[in-house]
């Protein structure tokens, strides 16, 4: 009994030594002792690919359950269209580590095994704003491309202006070109989640709002799938007076 017991420990070591040579993320020395003492290895997850491929995470029990894991990867290893062929790669789960978090674990495959761009998101938002003390109607048309973690985009928009005028009120209409930066602290898909808009006036020889070179910085928030609020700043008068801006947005 006692050699059984004896043969099953030196396996045991010698598949654990097999996975610290071969995990693609490495801990120090001393913060390996630790996971290793604290959170030893006492179960693995394999995902096979079709090109012959597979993916194996390691990790402790009592840290992780099995079936969260599943719903985490599957989607993810999925789209890992540049996974090597015939190859297996071993990674290690210890959620006090930063190169073993569940979170670096997952931009790690998404860095190295998906495309690099990812979408390309088309939008239409319409919203309302409170500029310069009017309120402003704003229509548009938005294209983001999707990179792991972030979006960068850009958008067309309208702030339209009601100017009252002798027949009661007309249409002014101002027409900004903006850039955006998309993100999502902590996550692969920015999907617009937190968004930084820096806009310009096309013509301002032709508003009724602004006068001069005009730009506007805005943040925005986004609250579910097609809702956001934001806030912001527009400087106008060549950008030596300014106003704040408040609105929401829905995205289609």
């Amino acid at each position: 009994m006692t050699r059984y017991l004896f043969i099953a420990l030196l396996l045991y070591f010698s598949n654990s030594l097999s996975f610290a040579q071969e995990v693609k993320n490495k801990l120090s020395k001393n913060h390996q002792e630790a996971a290793d003492r604290n959170w030893p290895i006492t179960d693995t997850l394999a995902f096979d690919f079709p090109n012959e491929g597979k993916f194996i995470l390691l990790f402790n029990r009592d840290e992780f359950d099995l079936e969260d894991l599943k719903n985490e990867f599957q989607l993810l290893l999925e789209e890992a269209t540049q996974f090597p062929s015939f190859k297996t790669h071993y990674y290690r789960l210890c959620q006090n580590f930063y190169p073993t978090s569940l979170d670096q674990v997952k931009r790690d495959i998404q860095k190295n095994y998906s495309k690099w761009l990812t979408s390309i998101e088309l939008g239409f938002p319409v919203g309302l704003d409170f500029t310069a003390g009017k309120f402003t109607p704003e229509i548009g048309f938005q294209m983001a491309l999707s990179l792991p973690g972030f979006q960068i985009g850009g958008s067309i928009t309208n702030t339209v202006y009601f100017p009252e005028s002798e027949s009661g009120f007309s249409v002014n209409n101002n027409w900004f070109v903006n850039a955006e930066y998309h993100w999502k602290p902590g996550s692969l898909y920015a999907n617009q989640h937190q968004t930084i808009q820096i806009g310009y006036l096309l013509d301002p020889s032709n508003s009724l709002l602004f006068e001069g070179t005009t730009m506007r910085a805005t943040y925005k928030q986004t609250l579910s799938r097609h809702l956001s609020v934001q806030a912001g700043i527009v400087g106008t008068k060549n950008i030596t007076t300014f106003y704040p801006v408040v609105g929401f947005r829905i995205r289609f």
